[in-house]
């Protein structure tokens, strides 16, 4: 006999299987259904746990989100040095092809943004936390003598994500060209010329 899962453990369940689907069908054609065959539910569960497939979107996201954040603080504590920190965080933050499903869901939520405020709150945390990593890396390499001082070093790690994004947008896309190593190689060549002696 299958032991029943608690609440909380029925919505990890749940996001575990949206993820896989959006992986094979996207997040643009997900269905309730989908999900809810991969699950080994009824689509009316999942609805029940979600209330609507933008929430499952938005929900599985943010743990997505969460698990990249545990596995960011493990890659950091193995970096060699600041510069190895900063190569393994742009490695993480870009997407690693146009089929990357946090990226595919990052572009489905920004379509329809959540209205709520706490979400949108968990969602500014996310972008924030990787401002204040970069930021953070900076500081300790201008400290070693690793990289050159930056009046703010915030102010440098919130502009190189957003470069970041960009670059995103274009290996999503499917640019000619423009594939995750062409991706990693302009974020790390902005990064480099204003941190590099």
């Amino acid at each position: 006999m299958t032991a029943k899962l608690e609440r909380p453990d029925v919505r990890a369940h749940v996001l575990r299987a949206a993820l896989l689907a959006i992986d094979e069908v996207g997040p643009d054609r997900l269905r309730v259904r989908d999900i809810a065959e991969r699950a080994g539910m009824s689509s009316g569960h999942v609805m029940y746990y979600f209330g609507k497939r933008d929430r499952i979107l938005v929900s599985t996201l943010l743990l997505s989100e969460d698990e990249l954040a545990e596995r960011l603080t493990a890659e950091l504590a193995g970096a060699a040095g600041p510069a190895e920190a900063v190569a393994r965080l742009v490695e993480l933050y870009l997407p690693g092809g146009p089929r990357d499903v946090r990226w595919r869901l990052w572009a489905q939520v920004i379509a329809r943004p959540p209205r709520d405020e706490e979400t949108l709150a968990r969602i500014a945390g996310f972008t924030e936390s990787w401002a204040r990593e970069l930021a953070a890396i900076v500081v300790r390499g201008i400290a070693e003598g690793v990289f050159r001082p930056v009046d703010d070093p915030v102010g440098f790690a919130t502009r190189m994500c957003r470069i970041m994004d960009s670059l995103a947008s274009d290996v999503l896309l499917g640019l000619p060209g423009r594939g995750p190593g062409w991706a990693r190689d302009q974020a790390m060549g902005a990064i480099r010329r204003e941190l590099l002696p």
